[in-house]
């Protein structure tokens, strides 16, 4: 999954850079902050857990 969001934001960086698409730059990035929040979630997720266990 992370490899396939990093190839889809530079895919879509570069249509922005090269005009093929009109869309605002947080729609441009949007796989890596989704990519980003998934991540921080499962991590806290395992902290809350490992606290919880102790």
């Amino acid at each position: 999954m992370c490899n396939f969001a990093l190839l889809l934001t530079l895919i879509f960086v570069l249509a922005k850079l090269f005009g093929l698409i009109a869309w605002s730059w947080l729609l441009v990035f949007m796989p890596l902050i989704v990519m980003i929040a998934v991540l921080t979630l499962f991590i806290g997720l395992g902290i809350a857990i490992g606290l919880h266990k102790e």
